[in-house]
This record gives C-alpha cells, structure tokens and sequence, in this order.
C-alpha cells in the first residue's frame, strides 16, 4: 500500500514539474516578444479562464455526484480539448526553447575550456528570434484543431470502392453495401448534422447497410437521443450489426451487479427497435437458396487486452468452402491474426475501432498517415492479402478527443462485381 502511494505521489511530482517548466517557458517566450504589459496580461488571464472554467465543471460533477460516463461529452469535453491543445501549444514553444538553452549551456561550457567569446547582445538577439519562431510554429496546428472540433468532426465522406470477384454469385453482380462504424452515440452532439449523415447514407440506395460495432461509448441509453434518427437507415435487404469493444459496457463502474447486464440486454433491444439484427457469432443467408451470400457476424475480438468474445468457427457453422463470405468484425487486428490466416476464404471483411485515430494527413494518390499505424498495421480503407479484402472504416462519431483533424467521418460503399 505503501509503495503504491508512494508510487503515486512520484508520478504527480513528475508531472506537476513537467508542467512547470513548460508554463515558465511559455511564458518567458511570450515576455521576450511582446514588450507590452497588456498582451501579457490578456495572455495570463486567458490561461486563467481555460483552467478555471475546466476546474468549476469538474467542481459542479463532483458536488452533484454525476457520473463522468454520462456527462463527458456534453459537459467536459470540449474544455478538455481545449486545455490539452493549449498545453501542446505551450509544449511545442517549451521544446524550441529548451533546445535552445542546451546550446547555449554547450557555448558556455566551450567558452570555459577554450576562452572563446560571444557578444551577449547576439544571445539577446537568437532569444528574441527563436521565441518569435517558436510560438508561430505552435500556433500553426491550433486553427486546425478547432477546425476539427467544431466541423472536421460533421465532415461526413463518402467512400466508393468496387471490389471484384471471379466466384460471386450472379445475382448478386453490382451489389452495393454501405459499411458504417463506430457511432458512438454518446459523442453524438448535433441532432441536424446527425440527420444530414443518415441522408446521405440513405441516398447511397445500398442492398445492404453493414454496421461494425461501437454503437455507444458505454452505455445503452446514450442512444435514446439517436434511436429515432438511425431508425431512418434504410436498404433493400436490411440493415445488420456486430458489437464493439464500447457495447459491452466494460468501461465504466457499475454501481450494482446487474446494471451491467441489463445495460448489455438494453443495447441489444434498441438496436432491434431501431431495424438492425444483430449477429452474435453466427451467419445469415442473403438472397435464394441457389443464388445467395452468407453475412458472418462475429461478436469483438481485439489483439491484446481487448476483449475477445468473437468466434470464428462457431460463426460459420453451417457454411461450406463454396459460400460467398462477408465477415463483420469490429477491430481489423482480428483479421490481421486470425481470419486472413484461416483455412477459410474470407472474400471481404468489414471492421472499424480505430477511427484513423481521428487524426491524420490523407491526400488520395499521395499520402494516408496517422500516429495510429504504429499501433495497427491496418488502420483505415481498403486492404488485399491472400486473395481476400479487408475494409477498415475510420468511423462515424469520434471518442476521447471531440473532433477529428484530417481524417474525417466516414460512409463507405463497396460494389460487388462479377469477373
């Protein structure tokens, strides 16, 4: 107990020095460029309202024992974007200046061997040069950031792909799905913007709407709001999802012992409110029993320490080598170790959870990079190994940070075709 509070109180001392420093490095480069008295004081009291206003919702949750599940993201989560954006603002102008003080400390130590000498008018003068430098480089990404807060987060896209098979069904030869994923209906803010994105996937006029998992953050009356919205979705063969590693309400403190089955079985009954059938490790014919493709749903399995309920085997029972197969699976690493390795072929496989990490550069034809490759070597559009597609859609709604930066919310839409 000893060593975990001491562990703990090592942990705050570090990050609290950390933070120190950068606020004093901040804040020398801003008294270096701006002389004037009064753009200083805008600059603390500014940093004064975007700490305080943060500490008074977290004071007001507190007082009345909310739940920060139910909450966050109508409440907090902006304001903790903001501060966060401020820090890295701040973090960015840290780094310029430390680096420059480690020179200066190299000149010193040189000076002291070698008896060279530097005018401390040229210090003076590289200060004031490398504190301009450096808050205008940490200003570059702030308006981007915002950008991706209050709009890149609505900037729904529509991705087209047309896939092609020597073994699909005739019948099914310009089969149009429509793959969606990871709503998060708790992130969910603007009803009308929300509206706007079902539109657009009902005007897709899709056989088939596909959803990948992750209908709430974690619970299911986050989606009481949405119901009627995504009720809207409409396809000519129906609408089906599998769960994500959010449905299953692992994220959060559950106050009795079955609060968190009777979430799980209230996500389950919403979802068929809505017209989706979900599928829990098991498949579906679509079309004639002789012309038809099995649907596989397979429930979350996710590398590492995500949960694992998804089976594979159990999911195809029933289905021969011949079948036409679509797998939905919520994390593309199940894909990565297990299926595109299974001694089944898999045609196309449908997953999401990464969301692109919401953030990102993709200019098509030229470059498609996100920090979250290295984490998943599968991470956004489509993919072809072994004879098989993977498509990983980079999500609906956002988690954590409330916006996305470059890698906007994504509808795709995948043809089949007949070679």
């Amino acid at each position: 107990m000893k060593a975990n509070l001491k562990n703990i109180a090592l942990r705050w001392t570090f990050l609290i020095i950390v933070f120190l420093v950068v606020e004093i490095y901040a804040f020398q480069a801003f008294k270096t460029v701006f002389k004037n008295n009064w753009t200083l004081k805008i600059y603390l009291a500014f940093n004064a309202l975007i700490i305080c206003n943060l500490i008074y919702r977290l004071i007001v949750i507190n007082n009345n024992s909310l739940d920060f599940s139910d909450v966050f993201y109508n409440y907090l989560s902006i304001p903790f974007a903001i501060v966060f954006t401020l820090f890295g603002f701040k973090l960015i102008i840290s780094s310029f200046l430390f680096i420059e003080d480690s020179s200066r400390l190299f000149i010193f130590f040189y000076k002291s061997f070698f008896s060279a000498t530097e005018s401390n008018s040229f210090f003076v003068q590289r200060r004031n040069f490398i504190s301009k430098i450096s808050i205008l480089a940490a200003a570059l990404p702030i308006p981007f950031v915002l950008h991706g807060i209050f709009k890149g987060r609505h900037n729904y896209r529509v991705i087209n792909y047309e896939l092609e098979f020597d073994d699909l069904p005739e019948k099914f030869d310009g089969y149009k799905l429509t793959h969606i994923s990871d709503i998060h209906s708790g992130s969910l803010q603007e009803t009308n913007k929300v509206e706007y994105a079902v539109d657009l996937i009902n005007k897709q006029n899709s056989d088939l709407v596909l959803f990948t998992g992750d209908f709430v953050n974690n619970k299911a009356n986050e989606l009481n709001k949405w119901k009627r919205v995504f009720s809207k979705i409409e396809s000519r063969d129906g609408k089906y999802s599998v769960l994500g590693n959010h449905d299953y309400g692992d994220y959060v403190s559950w106050k009795y012992k079955g609060d968190k089955k009777k979430n799980f079985l209230d996500l389950l009954s919403i979802q068929a409110e809505m017209g989706f059938k979900l599928l829990l490790n098991e498949n579906i014919k679509i079309g004639s029993e002789s012309q038809s493709i099995s649907l596989v749903g397979v429930e979350n399995w996710g590398k590492g320490g995500f949960k694992k309920k998804g089976d594979i085997d159990k999911a195809c029972e029933g289905l021969t080598k011949n079948d036409f197969k679509i797998v939905m699976s919520h994390d593309p690493s199940h894909w990565d170790k297990i299926l595109k390795n299974h001694n089944t072929r898999f045609h196309l496989t449908l997953s999401g959870h990464t969301h692109g990490m919401q953030f990102g550069i993709e200019i098509p034809g030229l470059i498609k990079w996100s920090p979250v490759k290295w984490v998943y070597k599968y991470w956004a559009g489509l993919y072809h190994e072994k004879n098989q597609f993977l498509n990983v859609n980079r999500g609906f709604g956002v988690l954590g940070f409330p916006g996305r930066v470059g890698v906007w919310p994504e509808i795709s839409v995948i043809t089949l075709k007949k070679v």
